[in-house]
């Protein structure tokens, strides 16, 4: 089976329902083959709707989108390419801003995880769901982003989800890489690979990376998926993940200035 766009948008979608739905006050809702979800952190892209459907209504998206801002909250708006025009006309008359498109990647080869596993350091060891605050701590560096970002977003009851493992690199008696998987079904969903300025072009990123998804593909799934920032997409490359599809993105910001624009999980 080769893994692809609608596939890989379907499993973005349930992941990200799982996910939402484990953090205290997080909310989703499905209409028209749109999805809305709250994180109720004040980050656009961790607030939003998310068109898996190429074929969405956009009168439905509209609705989803009405929910999401009456949170107060900043919000984004990501769609299938092949819906781009009448949903990027949807977010433009709402005043919404055109972002970075954001690549889907999947990987099914896992022939050269072996590699990004063997660089030398760190020690990566899986955190226990109450050591949460570790890695929200790390990621906040990794997305030089402010710490209460991520220790509201990544708590105790999420990394005690079921399917999720949140891991944490070591090297030199310092923590320089976290990153998290979840494995639903047949695939390993992974998210918040951060390594801090300081510890980059290191091979840390890549190892912790290429641990998660060896760990999901142990546990049964025959596959792996996430959305690359531009940092990390290089390296994502090099691992063997694929792009299957890149998404548009539009942001509504209710309080410009105040915080990151951006923070993929």
């Amino acid at each position: 089976m080769s893994v692809d766009a609608d596939l890989a948008a379907g499993a973005l979608v349930e992941t990200l329902v799982h996910l939402v739905s484990a953090i205290p006050g997080g909310w989703t809702r499905a209409k028209g083959g749109g999805l809305a979800a709250v994180t109720g952190v004040p980050v656009p892209t961790l607030n939003g709707v998310w068109v898996e459907r190429v074929d969405a209504d956009a009168e439905d998206v509209a609705d989803l989108l009405d929910e999401v801002a009456a949170t107060g909250l900043p919000f984004c708006l990501q769609f299938r390419l092949s819906g781009a025009d009448r949903l990027a006309d949807l977010a433009a008359s709402r005043g919404m801003t055109p972002d970075d498109d954001i690549p889907l990647m999947v990987i099914q080869d896992p022939g050269q995880l072996s590699a990004a596993q063997a660089v030398s350091g760190p020690m990566i060891r899986e955190l226990l769901p109450e050591e949460a605050p570790l890695h929200a701590r790390l990621a906040a560096a990794g997305f030089e982003a402010p710490e209460e970002v991520f220790l509201q977003l990544m708590t105790p009851p999420v990394l005690g989800a079921p399917g999720v493992r949140c891991y944490l690199g070591e090297a030199g008696g310092q923590a320089v890489t976290t990153g998290l998987g979840i494995k639903l079904g047949s695939y390993v969903a992974i998210f918040n690979i951060a390594t801090p300025p300081e510890h980059r072009r290191r091979g840390y990123g890549a190892a912790i990376t290429a641990r998660a998804v060896a760990d999901g593909l142990a546990a049964g799934a025959n596959w792996s998926w996430l959305q690359s920032s531009s940092a990390g997409y290089r390296i994502y490359e090099r691992l063997g993940f694929r792009t299957v599809e890149t998404w548009p993105c539009w942001l509504a910001t209710t309080t410009p200035g105040a915080g990151p624009d951006r923070v993929l999980y």
